[in-house]
């Protein structure tokens, strides 16, 4: 009985510390889909090239070894935007589908007697590209994976590569690879990152831009004087013979969508985001005939954009001198914009003779990747 007596004592006490004692509690980790679907959910991202990798592959099959290829950021492919949830490329809408969706479609884009050549990369070769491109996480299967297709569907049009996304980091991996007979160089993926850390402009009201902008490190020409002109809503420039206006956007009247699938914008978002800025969809910005993109960072600086070249403006002046832009030329552009309807006037160019007022369908460069266009030259006596 006393052994008894001991051997319920210890078991009640031995019950007593259970109730007592703590556990840490178990870690879930996110798988990497999961990741990448919280990443891309963010409102606008702009992913811009970084990095890529690329390996040798023979006959006998893809090698092992990888290499960062050496590859011009500003001619890499283009950049990707995604916004909640949806991929979008130089204005192109991208949707979703399955890791089985994407094989089948593969396979209807080839011929039969070709399909047998075809080969999909495994986990293994896979992580080793996430690895070699700095990549935190790793996959365990293919599904993993995001696959993105395009067109309609009754004939999609898959994308080539996968994709996965951390932090700052989105990753496309080239899936499949074919037979060859020769010794070659494929492209295995690359990493894109996203613009949050380059510099966004403060909101601007487009009333308070009016007067002279000079950029004093310009060495001025006749294509290039170095001043913007800026008078109600309108940026002018004179070049040669001619003063060119386009129009000043204040991107917050477009929605987000819109402005996500238009090429033109796509085009300039790429263009500021290579240079270290980003054109948001709030931000205020105009355009050129020449491809250019200028920028209001905030009222009284201006940066110009053209192939990674930023040229910066200042604000020296409220007003517009009558010697840099006269009163008759603004009147005139006024009054050609009521001549026909749907068109604006863009240029207007005095030689010896009189003045010949260039026509457009639009002169908002930002979102109208026809603007500037000349439809027609009105001669004006």
């Amino acid at each position: 009985m006393h052994k008894l007596a001991i051997l319920v004592m210890t078991i009640g006490l031995a019950l007593a510390g259970c109730t007592t004692q703590t556990f840490a509690p178990v870690k879930h980790h996110r798988s990497v889909k999961a990741t990448t679907q919280k990443v891309i959910q963010a409102p606008t991202k702009t992913w811009t090239f970084d990095q890529a990798v690329s390996s040798s592959q023979t006959k006998h099959g893809v090698a092992s070894n990888l290499d960062i290829s050496v590859v011009d950021k500003t001619t890499a492919q283009s950049s990707w935007t995604t916004s909640n949830g949806q991929f979008l490329s130089a204005g192109v809408k991208h949707r979703q589908v399955s890791y089985a969706k994407w094989h089948h479609d593969q396979q209807r884009h080839i011929m039969k007697s070709y399909r047998h050549r075809l080969h999909h990369m495994s986990v293994s070769q896979i992580n080793a590209v996430l690895k070699k491109l700095g990549a935190s996480i790793q996959i365990n299967k293919l599904t993993d994976l995001i696959y993105l297709e395009s067109g309609n569907h009754t004939d999609p049009l898959p994308v080539n590569t996968a994709f996965a996304a951390k932090g700052h980091h989105l990753y496309a991996v080239n899936i499949q690879y074919s037979d060859t007979e020769q010794a070659t160089t494929i492209e295995r993926g690359c990493d894109f990152t996203d613009t949050s850390a380059k510099a966004a402009p403060k909101r601007v009201n487009v009333a308070n831009l009016n007067g002279t902008w000079i950029a004093a490190e310009t060495t001025t020409s006749a294509s290039d004087t170095g001043k913007l002109l800026i008078k109600d809503g309108y940026l002018y420039q004179h070049r040669y013979d001619s003063y060119e206006r386009s129009a000043i956007q204040d991107l917050s009247h477009y929605s987000l969508g819109s402005l996500n699938q238009n090429v033109a914008y796509a085009a300039f978002k790429t263009d500021a985001a290579h240079a270290g800025y980003q054109l948001t969809h709030t931000a205020v910005a105009s355009g050129d005939s020449t491809g250019m993109l200028y920028l209001i960072i905030n009222a009284n600086k201006i940066i110009r954009i053209n192939q990674q070249i930023v040229t910066t403006y200042t604000k020296t002046s409220a007003v517009v001198a009558a010697n840099d832009l006269p009163k008759t030329d603004v009147d005139l552009f006024k009054q050609m914009d009521q001549k026909k309807a749907g068109e604006v006037a863009t240029t207007i160019t005095v030689k010896a003779g009189p003045a010949q007022v260039g026509m457009t369908n639009s002169i908002n460069y930002l979102t109208d990747p026809n603007a500037g266009q000349i439809t027609e030259t009105i001669v004006v006596n």
